[in-house]
């Protein structure tokens, strides 16, 4: 991903000489169009994707068409008919759009071949097709898998919040609280007794489910507090490459956030008596949960 970000700038700089930067949010539209997008976004923007986040949005569709979400000039195309006899890459077909103000926008997953518009690098427009929805890569499913960026790649963002909204009813659900000891983990119930000798990691699982309760996106922010103060808080607006890792604007990299594919709360030196831990997150489209959980805790010899 580094090596595509260092490309891009190159590239996106030189079509755009001006380079110049704006601060107000550009209009894009959905490159998606004409279904009930609000039940088919099955994935959202900074979620875990077990070893990293997720750096995009994936709208379940196949053979849709799939529309540049803003004007300007196709950047790379790859297709697996570039070279037939290479083991197809995890984004399968993939499109690249160059957007004014340093903006990019990258489409996943494209079925069938390139279209004209591509084939010939040309300009294009906001809502021009690029291609088709399909299931080519590393894909479980028929979807679009759709990337935005800034400053030539070197920022991913949130793509919710720059297109038109969307239906969304549901507020986050923050479920069960764990403690890991190895390899293994045990879920907390508010009012738990544990005996404990060290610090252990505690997660946390929370799912947005939109507007029903098989979407199981992630979420936009989150904070813990310990026992009355703030432990940690992240936002996952934006994402920016810092030395060899992505974080968030926080300064948090993914190993920071997710722990076994779950909210890392923290790896908690738990105090002999009362713990509180308290949960507060919001989705993507400003619904707000709050939970708390208490822990009373026997600390036993053997650990810090």
């Amino acid at each position: 991903m580094k090596r595509i970000v260092v490309i891009f700038a190159l590239l996106a700089s030189f079509i755009f000489a001006d380079g110049q930067k704006s601060d107000g949010k550009p209009e894009f539209v959905w490159p998606i169009q004409g279904l009930e997008l609000s039940g088919l976004i099955t994935s959202t923007f900074g979620e875990s994707r077990k070893d990293h986040f997720h750096n995009g949005l994936d709208i379940s569709s196949v053979l849709q068409p799939v529309r540049s979400m803003g004007d300007g000039f196709i950047l790379y195309s790859r297709y697996a008919e570039d070279n037939p006899f290479e083991d197809e890459r995890g984004s399968g077909n993939i499109v690249w759009v160059a957007h004014k103000n340093g903006y990019v926008s990258g489409y996943y997953h494209l079925g069938g071949t390139r279209n004209e518009l591509v084939k010939n690098q040309t300009q294009v427009k906001a809502g021009d097709s690029l291609g088709i929805s399909g299931n080519t890569g590393h894909s479980t499913g028929g979807h679009l898998h759709f990337v935005l960026g800034k400053d030539y790649g070197k920022t991913l963002l949130d793509p919710l919040s720059y297109l038109p909204p969307v239906e969304d009813t549901m507020p986050p659900q923050i479920a069960n609280l764990f403690i890991h000891v190895g390899e293994n983990y045990t879920n907390l119930n508010d009012g738990d007794n544990i005996n404990v000798s060290k610090a252990f990691p505690l997660t946390v699982s929370i799912i947005d489910g939109g507007i029903k309760n098989s979407q199981r996106r992630g979420i936009r922010d989150v904070k813990y507090l310990f026992n009355g103060e703030v432990y940690k808080k992240a936002n996952f607006e934006s994402l920016q490459f810092d030395g060899s890792k992505w974080k968030t604007k926080d300064g948090l990299s993914f190993d920071d956030l997710f722990f076994k594919d779950r909210y890392l709360v923290g790896v908690l030196n738990l105090k002999a008596g009362e713990n509180t831990i308290k949960v507060q997150t919001k989705d993507f489209f400003g619904h707000e949960s709050e939970r708390n959980f208490s822990i009373n805790i026997t600390r036993i010899s053997g650990g810090n």
